[in-house]
């Protein structure tokens, strides 16, 4: 009995089985995204399924995408030319080795889906083999893109308004404005498209009234996104429509005046970013507008090394013409000036250096990088939030860590009590010890957005910023002690502020 489940077993993982819609109706796509297999230990790719993939796909005649590709425009219009594949492989049972790719489209429909298993073989040999038996089917037919087999995508109905440019300008020019108000243009990179949209007030929300768009699929008049106002100030919950008119839940800030930032997350990476929209009417009064030297925006930031290498989030300097760093000390305060290294705006790191000569070398840093922080262990920033509101002395406040990962279990992050405001970007987040096991970063859940939750704070953990450093030219170790763990918070505070500094940007 043992040996007749045995060979049939040994049957079922030596075939291919597929199912889905017929295979021609592959012809109807033209590309497939081929994400890289994650690994819980965060490696990627380990038997290079993935790379094997996007050959196989790229040689049938597919044009492959990864996560590093920029979105061809014509899928803005029809995202529906695009297929997403999944892969899953397993070796639990008795040395076998199988790979499965299911194959979805725009309406999240499985066309395809094949699984390759080979038996008896070295790891590498095994996946190898089966990624090759799990694309067989795919080898086999004659692919060719046919645009009449291309699915439609049924698009929810969007709110239209008959408003035009002239008549939005007419309303900003003679009505008292919300902050928000006004007519935006998106600041463009390989993430967002061009949008032109004006921001009005209608019943105590904001609709964003689209005026001039890349996407052809979007047209003058329509409600682009819906903000409506959370219990913190310039904080919005934001329900935004993509390209291909879905909807999705994020949160936007009025970061000043000028210059309003929202949060979007990859679906195919599940990774986020900010994007930011500049207020381009009315003219922005006061001295933001007026000064050529106006400050746009600021952070917090730290010291790396002795020789001025500082550390802070990447949107803080991203796209600064000028940098200016203010360190404050028993003797005063002083202001120097400082140029970008390295910014990693995937992971929101950025290393600047004072390249100012009134600036001198310090004697030492008095704390290290820990890459390991556990749930309830207690942490504290030291930072210059709302500095424009709350003035320019730092600001201390305190916490635990409540969680490892961030929001949707994003493992860059740490989700941490202590309270954030925005200028507190970019900080440092310390142990009991004082030493930094991150960068604090004033994001908030989206799901949180608007209701009572308080403190829901998140800091990126300190291994993308030693990643980020080593990538220096001549860069030395980073330390792992510190020369206040003995000492109580206050007398830490002491210490560690003089190694804490503002950041203003413009």
């Amino acid at each position: 009995m043992k040996s007749n489940i045995f060979r049939f077993f040994i049957i079922l993982t030596l075939i291919s089985i597929a199912y889905g819609q017929s295979i021609s109706s592959l012809n109807g796509y033209k590309y497939v995204f081929v994400p890289p297999i994650k690994y819980n230990d965060g490696r990627f790719d380990i038997w290079g399924i993935s790379s094997r993939l996007r050959e196989y796909f790229s040689k049938k005649g597919f044009i492959v995408l990864s996560e590093q590709s920029t979105q061809p425009e014509e899928l803005l219009d029809d995202p529906c030319l695009l297929l997403r594949c999944g892969i899953e492989h397993s070796n639990k049972n008795m040395g076998t080795h199988t790979v499965t790719i299911t194959l979805i489209n725009c309406n999240n429909e499985i066309v395809f889906s094949n699984t390759g298993g080979v038996l008896g073989w070295t790891m590498q040999d095994g996946y190898n083999k089966s990624t090759k038996k799990a694309f067989e089917k795919i080898s086999a037919f004659k692919y060719k893109y046919d645009p009449s087999l291309t699915p439609r995508f049924d698009s929810p109905e969007i709110e239209k308004t008959y408003e035009t440019e002239d008549s939005l300008k007419s309303y900003l020019s003679s009505n008292t404005l919300d902050p928000i108000e006004g007519i935006y243009n998106s600041i463009q990179d390989k993430e967002m498209s061009y949008y032109k949209f004006a921001i009005i007030n209608s019943g105590g929300k904001f609709k964003a009234i689209i005026i001039e768009s890349s996407p052809k699929s979007w047209k003058p008049g329509e409600v682009k996104a819906i903000f409506e106002p959370s219990s913190m100030r310039g904080l919005y919950a934001v329900k935004w429509y993509s390209a291909n008119k879905t909807s999705s839940e994020t949160f936007g800030m009025m970061e000043n005046a000028g210059l309003l930032s929202i949060e979007f997350k990859n679906p195919q990476t599940g990774e986020k970013r900010q994007d930011k929209f500049v207020k381009m009417f009315p003219p922005v009064s006061g001295d933001v507008a007026a000064s050529k030297d106006s400050v746009t925006v600021s952070g917090s930031g730290f010291f790396v090394s002795v020789n001025g290498i500082i550390a802070t989030n990447a949107h803080v300097v991203e796209a600064a013409k000028n940098i200016e760093v203010t360190v404050s000390n028993e003797i005063g305060d002083f202001t120097f000036k400082a140029r970008i290294l390295l910014a990693d705006s995937k992971n929101d790191v950025a290393l600047i250096q004072i390249d100012d000569e009134k600036f001198k070398d310090l004697s030492s840093i008095p704390y290290g990088f820990v890459e390991k922080a556990d749930p309830g262990e207690k942490v504290f920033t030291i930072g210059y939030p709302l500095n424009d509101i709350m003035g320019n002395n730092y600001k201390v406040t305190d916490g635990i860590i409540s969680a490892r990962s961030g929001i949707a279990d994003d493992v860059r992050y740490f989700q941490i009590s202590v309270p954030l405001q925005p200028g507190n970007s970019g900080g440092p987040l310390f142990n009991g010890a004082g030493n930094i096991i991150g960068l604090t970063s004033a994001k908030l859940n989206s799901r949180a957005v608007g209701t009572e939750i308080e403190n829901v704070n998140y800091a990126i953990k300190t291994s993308y910023l030693v990643s980020l450093y080593n990538m220096l030219p001549n860069s030395t170790k980073l330390g792992t002690s510190s020369q206040v763990a003995t000492k109580q918070l206050q007398d830490q505070v002491k210490i560690l502020k003089n190694f804490v500094c503002l950041i203003r940007t413009n």
